[in-house]
C-alpha cells in the first residue's frame, strides 16, 4: 500500500472518532472562557485584561532576553505597571524587530514545546512566529466562538475556498477534520459542475473563504446557471472588496456573512457580520488605537510561548470605539473599517482572478528573491 493511499485510509478511521473527542481539553476549556466572560460587565472585562496584560509583561521580563533588554533600556520595570493608565510607559513593538529577534522573544520555559510558523510576508520580509499547541487551541477555540454568529460550531463540516493544493485534483475531501478543499487554481468553467456537485454531495452549507476567491467561484455559478443555498460565508486571509461581498450576495441571497480580522501573530482577533462593524473579542487580546494615526496596536493573550506586547500592527481604525453595544455580548472595541488591508488584485491572461492570500505561500520562508 503506498503512502498515500495509507494516509487517507487512517483519515477515514480518525474520521469515526467523534470531532469532540478530538480536539483538545485546552480548546474546550477556552472555548468555556470565552462564554463566561462574554456575560461579564464592561468593568469587570477591563479588569481581567488588566490582569493577563500584567502577567503577560511579568512573564516576558523575567523569561525572555529579548524584553528584558528592550524594557531596562526604556527604563520600564513590570512594577510600574498599576493601572491601563501606565500603558503608556511600555514601548511599543515593531515587525522589524519581530524580524531581528523572534527567538528571543520565545518564554524560557516553552522552549522545546514550541513549533513554528511564517507570515505571509506581504508588508516585507516574512516573520517567523513561534508557538505551542496550546496558543493552536485557544485560536481555533476563538475562531470557532467567532463563527457562533453564523451558526457555525467546531462540529460542523465546511467547504474551504482557501489554502493551497500541490496535486493536480480539483478538490481534496479531509474526512477526519470535515473539510472540502477546493484546488481554487484549476476551478474552471470546465469544472465548475463536478465541483458543485461534490459541494452538495457533503451536505457542508458552510463556506471558508478568501474572498477573491469566493468572487471567483460566485462568477462562475451565475455564468453556469448554477444554484448554491450555503447557511454562511467566512471570509478571511483578505479584506474583501465592497464589489465581492455584493458578488456573494447576489449568488447567495439568504447566505449570512462574516469577515474575520486577525493575524499570524494572534494579537487581536474580530469580525463584522449583520452591522458591518468590527467586533473585537476582549479575552482573545488588548486592542489600543493610536489616536494621532489611527494605528492600532494589539498585545495578545493567547500567544504566551512567544508574547507580543503592544505590537504595531500596521493598520488604521476607522470610528474606533472602546465600549461594547448594546447587544448583550461583552465584544470591544468596534471599529467600521481597517484601513490599508486591502491589496491588489491579480489576473492571469485569461482574465481570471488569483486570490493575493495565495500568491504569498511560495515566498514564506525565502530569505532572498
Amino acid at each position: 500500500m503506498s503512502k498515500e493511499l495509507l494516509r487517507k485510509y487512517f483519515q477515514y478511521l480518525l474520521a469515526l472518532i467523534p470531532i469532540r473527542w478530538r480536539l483538545d481539553k485546552e480548546f474546550h476549556s477556552f472555548l468555556a472562557l470565552l462564554h463566561k466572560n462574554e456575560k461579564k460587565g464592561y468593568e469587570e472585562m477591563r479588569e481581567y485584561q488588566f490582569l493577563k496584560f500584567k502577567a503577560l509583561v511579568t512573564s516576558a521580563y523575567k523569561y525572555t532576553e529579548f524584553y528584558k533588554k528592550k524594557y531596562d533600556a526604556a527604563g520600564f520595570h513590570p512594577n510600574h505597571l498599576r493601572s491601563f493608565d501606565d500603558l503608556a510607559k511600555i514601548p511599543m513593538l515593531t515587525k522589524d524587530e519581530v524580524r531581528l529577534g523572534s527567538k528571543k522573544m520565545v518564554v524560557t520555559p516553552y522552549k522545546g514545546k514550541i513549533s513554528s510558523d511564517y507570515s505571509s510576508g506581504t508588508t516585507g520580509k516574512p516573520l517567523e512566529i513561534f508557538k505551542d499547541k496550546n496558543t493552536v487551541c485557544r485560536e481555533w477555540a476563538s475562531i470557532c466562538y467567532q463563527w457562533e454568529r453564523v451558526g457555525y460550531t467546531p462540529y460542523d463540516g465546511r467547504v474551504e475556498f482557501r489554502g493551497v493544493i500541490t496535486t493536480n485534483e480539483d478538490y481534496i475531501f479531509l474526512p477526519h477534520r470535515r473539510i472540502l478543499r477546493i484546488n481554487l487554481v484549476k476551478l474552471s468553467a470546465g469544472n465548475i459542475r463536478q465541483v458543485v456537485d461534490k459541494i452538495n454531495k457533503t451536505g457542508y452549507r458552510f463556506i471558508h473563504v478568501y474572498p477573491s476567491g469566493i468572487y471567483k467561484f460566485a462568477k462562475m455559478l451565475l455564468e453556469n446557471g448554477l444554484e448554491m443555498d450555503p447557511q454562511a460565508v467566512m471570509f478571511a486571509s483578505e479584506i474583501p472588496y465592497p464589489w465581492m461581498v455584493e458578488a456573494v450576495e447576489k449568488t447567495f441571497p439568504s447566505a449570512k456573512k462574516i469577515v474575520h480580522y486577525g493575524q499570524i501573530e494572534k494579537v487581536a482577533l474580530g469580525a463584522w457580520a449583520d452591522d458591518r462593524k468590527y467586533h473585537f473579542i476582549p479575552s482573545y487580546g488588548l486592542v489600543e488605537h493610536i489616536l494621532e494615526s489611527g494605528e492600532l496596536v494589539a498585545t495578545g493573550f493567547v500567544h504566551e510561548a512567544m508574547p507580543f506586547i503592544r505590537y504595531r500592527l500596521n493598520d488604521v481604525a476607522e470610528n474606533f470605539v472602546s465600549t461594547p453595544d448594546d447587544s448583550g455580548l461583552m465584544l470591544f472595541p468596534m471599529i467600521d473599517r481597517v484601513a490599508g488591508r486591502f491589496g491588489d488584485i491579480t489576473y492571469t491572461n485569461s482574465g481570471e482572478i488569483v486570490p493575493e492570500a495565495m500568491l504569498t505561500f511560495p515566498f514564506k520562508k525565502r530569505e532572498h528573491l
